[in-house]
């Protein structure tokens, strides 16, 4: 039993909702002013910063294992997963200020009546300009580590005893890039399918996104690496259902019980994190 295929599974409108959304399809076809683009990844350099608070925090309650023979241990690959991901979400936001700066794209976020002339329909209720999803994001991302026992500030005022500790932190990351790596793989599929704009620098964003960001954004070493992080999950709660023994039942509707429903409240960020065209 995989973990991650039954929520891949659970909700299926509401991840596509978050992954096969018409701001994708606009993107795909060349159809996205700069100023909108703009405004979007003005957003998604904030989740950025999000993502690395949570990231730090993340590491701050894993216990690694004591003994040196354990180099393997879920603890210690998470660990590695994560450091990696610190290293490549820096390099993305470097990566969005040099196209940015390549294709005249501002990346600064914009005041609400700016981003109304943009045209952008989903930007009601938002704060300080940021849109819907950035805000829930923030949420999900602010209850890394060990929400239950509120901010975390060492690993060893942790009780022992509940099973996998980060499991919800690991899927609130793994859910996040899943997401992304779905939707503009999505986004991909449909360029073929661009109306007349072959040259993507006929694109209305002088071919940021086809050229640049799309690419970068469905590769296969992103599509890996996303990959490693749903395989430790799965590995560690199956292990976990293996040793539960007789109880398993009750371990995996556990396990359950903790992870969907932040696996819901994340399609839904990832769902309003992208604006109405």
């Amino acid at each position: 039993w995989s973990l991650t295929e039954h929520l891949l599974s659970t909700y299926e409108g509401e991840y596509k909702a978050a992954t096969q959304h018409p701001f994708l399809l606009a993107a795909a076809e060349g159809r996205l002013p700069k100023d909108v683009l703009g405004q979007w990844l003005a957003n998604d350099r904030l989740y950025i910063h999000s993502y690395i608070r949570a990231a730090g925090k993340m590491l701050a309650s894993v216990d690694l294992p004591p003994q040196a023979h354990q180099p393997e241990a879920a603890e210690t690959q998470l660990v590695d997963w994560l450091i990696e991901a610190l290293a490549a979400v820096r390099k993305e936001e470097r990566f969005f200020i040099d196209v940015a700066a390549r294709y005249g794209l501002g990346v600064e976020l914009g005041e609400l009546g700016e981003l109304g002339e943009l045209g952008v329909q989903g930007v009601q209720g938002v704060q300080g300009g940021k849109v819907p999803g950035l805000v829930l994001m923030e949420g999900l991302f602010a209850g890394v580590g060990r929400p239950e026992l509120g901010p975390v500030t060492a690993a060893a005022e942790r009780p022992p005893e509940i099973l996998i500790p980060w499991l919800e932190g690991a899927v609130t990351f793994w859910g996040t890039e899943r997401c992304y790596l779905d939707a503009w793989s999505w986004a991909k599929s449909k360029e073929p399918l661009a109306r007349g704009t072959p040259d993507a620098r006929e694109d209305a964003d002088g071919g940021a996104l086809r050229k640049e960001f799309i690419p970068n954004w469905s590769s296969a070493e992103f599509a890996q690496f996303v990959g490693r992080l749903g395989s430790l999950i799965d590995f560690t709660v199956a292990d976990a259902l293996q040793k539960a023994g007789d109880g398993a039942d009750a371990v995996k509707e556990a396990i359950l019980a903790r992870v969907e429903g932040k696996w819901k409240s994340l399609l839904a960020a990832e769902a309003t994190f992208w604006p109405e065209i």
